[in-house]
């Protein structure tokens, strides 16, 4: 059944007359009781944006910039583009996701812990140009170089969780 964009907007005010209902849609929050507007989308992946709007709505802070720790594990991720909007971001949990591309992250300058165990890495380069990157977890992720591996380790310390297996 393919809905109309009227018709979801006829919906949407209806039940946003409602202050007692969260009006949700493939995620993403549409209407919220607390007054606030939903967020602009800022990231490509619904899922990953899906996953943005459910913890901004359910937290103090409504603009994504201010968003310090972000978890998002088991929820289909594929896509990393557009987290360069969350400038603030220090901790990602994607744990369980379909994370392949990492170079989203090249520019958040303030990352110190992330989490990508079990995704589709295979290039971890992007993770060198982090200054203050403190903990990494990669394991399940078995074909990335291990000379990526072995520098990233250099870099971090023993903090790095490697996989069980990397490519030479």
């Amino acid at each position: 059944m393919k809905l109309t964009k009227a018709f979801l907007i006829s919906c949407y005010l209806l039940i946003g007359a409602c202050s007692a209902y969260r009006v949700v849609l493939n995620d993403n929050v549409l209407y919220s009781p607390n007054g606030a507007p939903p967020p602009p989308s800022l990231l490509i992946d619904a899922n990953f944006q899906g996953c943005l709007n459910q913890y901004l709505s359910t937290s103090d802070k409504n603009d994504p910039k201010e968003v310090t720790l972000l978890a998002c594990p088991s929820a289909g991720i594929q896509s990393l583009s557009g987290i360069s909007a969350l400038i603030n971001l220090e901790q990602l949990e994607l744990s369980d996701n379909a994370v392949s591309d990492l170079s989203p992250l090249l520019n958040l300058k303030k990352m110190r812990v992330l989490s990508l165990r079990n995704n589709r890495v295979t290039n971890i380069n992007a993770l060198m140009s982090l200054p203050i990157l403190r903990f990494v977890a990669l394991q399940g992720n078995n074909v990335i170089s291990c000379n990526q591996l072995d520098d990233l380790e250099k870099k971090i310390g023993n903090s790095l969780n490697r996989p069980s297996q990397c490519k030479n």
